[in-house]
């Protein structure tokens, strides 16, 4: 089998980018021969590349071209697409369509579904499109980066789409990441449910704990909808009895700095994955406070579960599909920062059921997250991706 993976890269490294990585060096291990094809969006800067790109995010001519000629010269079997926004375009499904290869979509985000892709805004979920069945919600926030034109674009482009059929015809397998995202894609883009396949993330074992565990440790995007003004609040509160670690960047990183200056809390700013995998290693507990919908568990969620390290998070979907309270870690009410820094404690100071956590968190990363079974799934849907394609071929 080969397979050409694409992914249109962010500026900032986030999760979908260290997915595409790990998947492509587990599908090399599993003896698959893989292309990465990738972009990023570097390249738009200034007015002219906006505007271009803002003219060309329903479809790109170029871009079909220029997958098609990969697509060809790789002998691709399958295209895997991670992310075609802004840059690659819809347009990569005719592509593979042109070469008769068959498409497998993973839906990293709620793009499809929200112009911003986090289902939140203003500090709070928000399904006000998804409920009004249109886009005008969107319109009317200017939800695409605060910008009424670049919002009314991407949402041109998926009704576009819609009406075209183009997630319907052009893909032969979709994968969410949980079952909740899953229930949400279905009806809304209207898609076939025996073409949705729900596939965690795979997770390297990082190795368990090297038995510091004298801090709890939070690892992730600094912006509102990941709970960040909640865990600095429950800092402040003073009842946590164990300092609190904070490691990535983001649009809250100046708030977070100051909360360090203040003494509340140890900011050690954006850090490789060997670093990471060194403190999670230390942690005695991982603080996930997402106050919003994650359109997948959090990479760092399975990470901890290998090093066998809890974790705390707050009792909302998806993420509460993996965490069972007091059995692999604790759940709390969504901002309520007396609660978070009450569990920190509880799990600083009750060792047997610290103990108890850390073993089963061990438990459910080889459940869910270990690479090779993750990778056979993986193979399976190509191959049901393959097969549907000869069938629509064969009529």
């Amino acid at each position: 089998m080969r397979v050409l993976l694409l992914h249109n890269r962010y500026q900032i490294q986030g999760g979908e980018d260290v997915v595409v990585a790990q998947e492509a060096a587990a599908l090399r291990s599993a003896g698959v021969e893989v292309e990465v094809m990738e972009i990023d969006n570097d390249a738009i800067s200034g007015i002219k590349a906006k505007l271009s790109t803002t003219l060309h995010l329903v479809y790109s001519s170029a871009m079909r071209d220029l997958v098609r000629a990969r697509i060809r010269s790789c002998r691709a079997d399958v295209m895997h697409v991670h992310n075609f926004f802004p840059r690659f375009t819809p347009s990569v499904y005719d592509a593979a369509a042109d070469e008769g290869c068959c498409v497998v979509q993973t839906l990293h985000n709620y793009r499809l579904l929200c112009a911003n892709g986090y289902l939140f805004r203003d500090e709070r979920i928000c399904t006000d499109c998804l409920n009004a069945r249109n886009p005008l919600p969107s319109l009317q926030h200017r939800c695409y980066r605060g910008s009424f034109a670049g919002t009314a674009a991407l949402n041109g482009m998926v009704l576009f789409h819609k009406i075209r059929k183009t997630w319907v015809e052009r893909v032969d397998r979709f994968i969410t990441l949980t079952t909740f995202a899953r229930e949400l894609f279905i009806p809304h883009l209207s898609l076939d449910p025996e073409k949705v396949v729900v596939k965690a993330n795979l997770v390297p074992d990082i190795g368990l704990s090297n038995g510091r565990k004298d801090y709890a440790l939070f690892v992730g995007r600094l912006s509102p909808e990941k709970g960040i003004n909640m865990m600095l609040r429950a800092a402040r509160t003073g009842r946590a009895t164990l300092p609190i670690k904070i490691v990535g960047s983001g649009q809250m990183q100046d708030r977070v700095q100051r909360e360090v200056e203040s003494g509340i809390v140890d900011f050690l700013g954006k850090k490789s994955s060997a670093e990471v995998h060194e403190l999670l290693r230390g942690a005695r507990v991982l603080i996930v406070p997402s106050i919003w919908h994650e359109a997948g568990v959090p990479l760092v969620i399975g990470e901890a579960y290998s090093a066998g390290v809890p974790v705390i998070c707050c009792n909302i979907e998806p993420i509460v599909s993996v965490v069972n309270h007091e059995e692999n870690g604790l759940l709390i009410s969504p901002n309520d920062e007396n609660a978070l820094a009450d569990a920190i404690t509880r799990v600083h100071v009750d060792n047997k059921l610290h103990e108890k956590m850390s073993r089963n968190a061990r438990v459910t990363y080889e459940q869910l997250y270990e690479p090779e079974p993750n990778i056979q799934q993986l193979l399976e849907v190509y191959a049901e991706a393959a097969a549907h394609r000869y069938r629509l071929v064969k009529r």
